[in-house]
């Protein structure tokens, strides 16, 4: 039997005939993360809630090796799916509408707890008091309600919710990019800490390259729904084998403002599939 977290095999999407996620298989290592990137519309974040089960998938198989073991997660009934809800969590793009503007902190990072029956009252406070040191906010952040937080804090209070089940497996799906960049880069940061401490593992979804450059293991490259490319990430990154690869690499600004941006011509690439 595999070591792996998570294997994908021939899943696939459509939406009135057409395939959002197209025949798509990978297999994720514990503690690794897996970088899927792709313009917009490419099916990345169709896959990642097909995976989740946020959403069914018309086809395919997800399997994951969770505390009992593996699973076909697209075979689990709503009921079998509650307790593989906890080793499953989401981290969503935008900070503020994914949390109820009308629960302070802490009735936001208890609220898991409760739908899971997980603990009793004092040891719930504990956990929402630990969870929150680990993301580097303070305990009196807890009574206070979401529209008071910057940006970067609430994300820190959306990745708080999604840990404090100690999940294994993490998706981020355009976790920073509604984000300021120096306030990116203290996410990333924070992630890979986290990933450390907890031995999580990540599926990063994201369209901003240099971002998956720094967090990512691997990658898989998306277009129209289905995977062209993929590799480790320095190996992709350095040597790109395909046209679509080498035109999103392309378009990513130099750190050097005096080197200007030369995106490739899409119109004389053959990105047909």
């Amino acid at each position: 039997m595999s070591n792996a977290l998570l294997e994908v095999t021939g899943l696939s999407k459509y939406f009135d005939d057409v395939a959002a996620v197209d025949n798509v298989s990978f297999t994720l290592q514990p503690s690794e993360t897996l970088g899927i990137v792709g313009e917009s519309g490419s099916g990345k974040t169709t896959l990642a809630r097909c995976i989740l089960r946020a959403m069914d998938p018309d086809e395919g198989i997800v399997r994951f090796n969770g505390n009992n073991g593996w699973c076909e997660v697209q075979a689990l009934t709503e009921s079998e799916l509650v307790p593989l809800r906890q080793e499953m969590q989401m981290v969503f793009q935008d900070p503020f509408s994914s949390l109820n503007p009308r629960m302070t902190v802490q009735e936001i990072l208890e609220e898991p707890l409760i739908i899971h029956d997980i603990d009793d009252k004092n040891s719930r406070r504990e956990a929402v008091l630990d969870i929150l040191a680990r993301v580097q906010l303070d305990a009196d952040a807890l009574t206070r309600f979401p529209h008071a937080f910057s940006g970067g804090q609430r994300q820190r209070i959306g990745i708080a919710r999604a840990l404090i089940l100690r999940p294994k497996l993490v998706v981020c799906d355009e976790s920073v990019s509604a984000l300021d960049v120096s306030v990116q880069a203290q996410i990333i940061n924070l992630l890979e800490d986290l990933q450390e401490e907890l031995g999580l593992t990540y599926l990063f979804v994201a369209h901003d390259l240099s971002v998956v450059h720094h967090i990512c293991d691997r990658i898989l490259v998306m277009y129209r729904g289905r995977v062209v490319e993929e590799g480790l990430v320095n190996d992709v990154f350095s040597n790109p084998q395909e046209d679509y690869t080498k035109l999103l690499l392309s378009a990513i600004p130099s750190p050097a403002p005096d080197v200007p941006l030369k995106p490739m011509d899409r119109k004389s690439l053959n990105l047909t599939l």
